[in-house]
C-alpha cells in the first residue's frame, strides 16, 4: 500500500507539470487551478477504474507536451479520434501492420523533435520564475540528484525493490526534493 500510494502521489506530481506545460506549450498561458484539478481528479479516477479491472495506475505522457507544442491543437477531439484509429489498429490486424511498418528513422525523427519540445516547454516555465540564489539551489540540487540516481542506478542498489524503483524514476526524486527544498530553505529577503 505504501509503495502504490508513493507511486500515485509521483503520478499526480507529473501530472501537474504535463498539465502545466501542455498548456504553456499549446496555449501561450499558465494551467488555471481548475485545469490542474480537473487533470489531476481525470488521471486518479482512471487508476481506480484501471485498479478495479486489475490494470495498472495510469499516468499522464510529457510527450503530449512535445506533440501540443509542434501541432498547436488542445482538443479532446483530437485525442478522441486517435483512441479511436488505436482501437482500430488494434481491434484489425492488417491495418495495425500498415501502422507498424513505418520505418524507425521516421519515427526517430518525430521523437527527436518531441522530447526537444518538452525539454523546451520546460525551460520556458523556468524562465518564468526570479532566479534568486534560494531558487537556483532547489532547481539545480533536484535535478541533479534526480537525473544523478536516473544515469546511475547503482548508487541505490542496495534499497528494498519499490524504493530502488523510484528512486531512479528520476521525477519522484527530483520532485521529493524540490518540494523538501522548497519548505526548508529560508525565504529571500
Amino acid at each position: 500500500v505504501i509503495g502504490v500510494t508513493l507511486v500515485s502521489v509521483v503520478s499526480a506530481i507529473e501530472t501537474v507539470g504535463d498539465a502545466s506545460a501542455t498548456t504553456k506549450a499549446g496555449a501561450g498561458r499558465d494551467a488555471t487551478d481548475d485545469e490542474i484539478a480537473g487533470a489531476t481528479y481525470a488521471d486518479g479516477l482512471g487508476t481506480a477504474v484501471a485498479a478495479v479491472f486489475g490494470g495498472l495506475p495510469n499516468t499522464s505522457f510529457s510527450q503530449n507536451v512535445g506533440i501540443v507544442g509542434m501541432t498547436g491543437i488542445m482538443s479532446r477531439h483530437v485525442v478522441t479520434i486517435a483512441g479511436t484509429i488505436l482501437i482500430i489498429c488494434g481491434l484489425i490486424p492488417k491495418i495495425g501492420a500498415v501502422i507498424s511498418s513505418m520505418p524507425l528513422p521516421v519515427l526517430g525523427g518525430g521523437v527527436i523533435v518531441m522530447f526537444g519540445m518538452v525539454a523546451a516547454a520546460g525551460m520556458n516555465m523556468l524562465t518564468e520564475v526570479k532566479m534568486s540564489r534560494r531558487n537556483m539551489i532547489i532547481i539545480s540540487v533536484s535535478l541533479a540528484v534526480g537525473l544523478g540516481l536516473n544515469l546511475v542506478p547503482s548508487a541505490v542498489q542496495y534499497l528494498p525493490g519499490i524504493w530502488k524503483t523510484l528512486a531512479t524514476s528520476a521525477v519522484a526524486p527530483t520532485a521529493l526534493l524540490a518540494v523538501v527544498l522548497n519548505l526548508m530553505l529560508p525565504q529571500d529577503d
